[in-house]
């Protein structure tokens, strides 16, 4: 089977474990900015993006591009919120599939990744952003905090590298 990894990155989590995919399985690799012509042919495609504003990052312009192709099709979302809370889980699913709507793709499997805040490297207005979030559940008492601020608390203070071993059910699916 004819397989390809498109990835969308921001700070890089996304990047990293599309390229971790790649290595693995030996599947080629490509940004969403880069995405070659040879992807038309892909039986299935990789879709490996972060979460941004509740949506996987260049997910909706890659469907719109790319609608008419037929291709299987495995989102892998990244994000600083719990990827296994059913909320969040259930909210990307809801974004992925409204994009795929007017879409030929056939959708094979969603999977939820926890990504790494790296607060040295972002940008300046994501930098206030999650500065101000985060200095805001700080001031509540622990039992005040929802779901949420508890993930900023523990996204921004976590200095743990990004797992791999996240990555098993996803290579077992390949």
């Amino acid at each position: 089977m004819n397989k390809i990894i498109i990835y969308s990155s921001q700070y890089g989590t996304s990047k990293q474990y599309a390229t971790e995919i790649s290595n693995k399985k030996t599947i080629p690799m490509y940004s969403v900015e880069s995405i070659p012509e040879s992807m038309l042919k892909a039986d299935e495609i990789i879709y490996v993006g972060s979460i941004y504003m509740g949506k996987v990052l260049g997910f909706d312009k890659f469907s719109k591009q790319y609608n008419a192709l037929s291709s299987k099709l495995i989102v892998v979302s990244t994000g600083m919120y719990n990827p296994k809370r059913k909320t969040n889980m259930d909210n990307i699913e809801l974004a992925v599939k409204a994009n795929l709507q007017k879409t030929n793709f056939l959708l094979k499997d969603i999977f939820y990744l926890k990504g790494k805040l790296d607060t040295q490297h972002l940008r300046f207005k994501h930098k206030i952003l999650i500065n101000t979030l985060y200095k805001s559940a700080k001031r509540k008492k622990e039992c005040d905090l929802n779901e949420n601020e508890r993930d900023i608390v523990l996204a921004y203070e976590d200095d743990s590298q990004i797992d791999f071993n996240e990555l098993n059910g996803i290579l077992n699916s390949l």
